[in-house]
């Protein structure tokens, strides 16, 4: 299937589009529930002001990406690394340094 120079709305259910390619295609305003984008790759994307809610991302992998202003909350963050550190460590070394300085 080819959809090419489109500007319709596509409404997509209960179906398998596996193994397909998105270039240079404005996704902005859509809506994803109950999707999986397992081995999925992502590049060149602008996720600006994107929310993602309820979501498994265990394994991913996110290089050379700008995550100013990012927010993350309510996740588990067991083996999470942030430039080889790891989130747990950070954590830790953040309460010690919050009650040794008695903010």
């Amino acid at each position: 299937m080819e959809i090419h120079d489109k500007r319709d709305v596509l409404d997509v259910k209960n179906a398998s589009v596996a193994n397909s390619r998105f270039d240079d295609v404005n996704l902005s305003n859509t809506h994803f529930r109950n999707v999986n984008l397992a081995a999925a790759a992502f590049e060149q994307v602008l996720l600006s002001n994107a929310r993602v809610a309820d979501a498994n991302v265990s394994g991913a992998l996110f290089s050379n990406v700008n995550m100013s202003n990012v927010k993350i909350e309510d996740a588990q963050v067991a083996g999470m690394t942030i430039n080889g550190v790891a989130v747990r460590d950070l954590f830790e070394a953040y309460e010690t340094a919050k009650s040794v300085g008695g903010n």
